[in-house]
Parts: C-alpha cells; sequence; structure tokens
C-alpha cells in the first residue's frame, strides 16, 4: 500500500488521538503507527484485511523474500531440533565458520537494512514467526546471498519431500549450499 506524506501525516495523527481518548476498537494504533514510521505499510493489509477490498496490489518482493527465509529458518531449526545427538554432530559439522551453529542470525542492518526491517515488523510488531521474537536478528555480516541460495534449495527440497521435518542429509544440503558448495536435491 503506497501512501502519500500527507496521509501518513493524517493516520499517524488519527492514531494518537485514538490512543489518548484509549478508545476500545479492533484497530491498535499502536500497531498502525508502527506500520506507517517503519514504511511497512503492507503490515495494515496483512492485520486488517477485511478493510481492504480484493483488487489490493501484492506484497512487495522483499516481503516475500523475507517470509521465506524466515519460514526457511524455522523448518530447519525445527528439524534440527528433532535429530538425534549423532545426527546434530553430523550437520553442525557441515555449517559455515561464520554461522557458528544451527540458528537464524539475521540480517546485516548495516548493508541489509530493508531485509532486516521487514523481518523486525514481521516478527516483533506482526508477532509471525515466534521462535524469532528473543533474538537479536541483526547478524552484523551480510547474508542475504547466502540465504536466497539456500532458499532455492529449499524450495526443491520441499517439491520433494513436501511438508515433512527436514532430516539429517537435508540440513547438510542446505548447509552446502550456504557455503556455495554442492547442489540440494
Amino acid at each position: 500500500m503506497e501512501l502519500s506524506d500527507v496521509e501518513k501525516l493524517i493516520l499517524s495523527m488519527l492514531c494518537e488521538v485514538h490512543a489518548h481518548l484509549n478508545i476500545a476498537g479492533g484497530l491498535d494504533p499502536k500497531f498502525v503507527q508502527s506500520a506507517l514510521h517503519s514504511g511497512n505499510t503492507w503490515g495494515l493489509r496483512w492485520k486488517y484485511g477485511a478493510l481492504y477490498d480484493g483488487s489490493a496490489r501484492s506484497d512487495p518482493p522483499i516481503v516475500k523474500e523475507v517470509v521465506a527465509i524466515l519460514d526457511m529458518w524455522s523448518a530447519i531449526e525445527d528439524g534440527y531440533g528433532a535429530l538425534a545427538a549423532p545426527d546434530k554432530d553430523r550437520v553442525a559439522a557441515s555449517i559455515s565458520p561464520q554461522q557458528s551453529e544451527v540458528q537464524f542470525m539475521g540480517f546485516d542492518s548495516d548493508t541489509e537494512f530493508e531485509h532486516a526491517n521487514v523481518a523486525s515488523f514481521l516478527i516483533k510488531d506482526m508477532q509471525r514467526f515466534p521462535k524469532f521474537a528473543e533474538r537479536d536478528i541483526h547478524s552484523h555480516q551480510p547474508s542475504i546471498s547466502i540465504y536466497r541460495r539456500m532458499v532455492r534449495a529449499f524450495a526443491a527440497l520441499q517439491k520433494l519431500a513436501g511438508k515433512s521435518r527436514l532430516d539429517a542429509d537435508q540440513l547438510i544440503a542446505l548447509f552446502n549450499q550456504s557455503a556455495g558448495r554442492g547442489v540440494a536435491a
């Protein structure tokens, strides 16, 4: 959703009035303000979809990409968490040195600001992907190119395995992609 500067100002002021008057209702003025101030106005359509007609534009590509990355990391962490200790050791041995552990590390807030902003909004404001809510999701190192390789490999794995939990070999294949080694299949 694209809003003009004037529309953003009016909405922000209405949110302040709404909050000041402590109006009970279905809209959350803090959420609306957060969406406006962070540039994540697409989140208004996600949260308040009933207010929009069916012709609303689709989500920005960066939102789709961040959701795909967070979905993938949720599946990775779930799969890894369900492994027996010997398989966990095999998977841990396959991760790159900059990864350090089998856990979503986030995005570099300096060079990948837009990705970090969308991820933070999804996790904190929209309360999606709750497993990442208590983490610092700023990796302090560029990671998007690694995640893009992994997402492509993850999509291929999902076509083969469906929605079943990732096993050790599949996780190793994904981490090989993150390091630029091999092709996951």
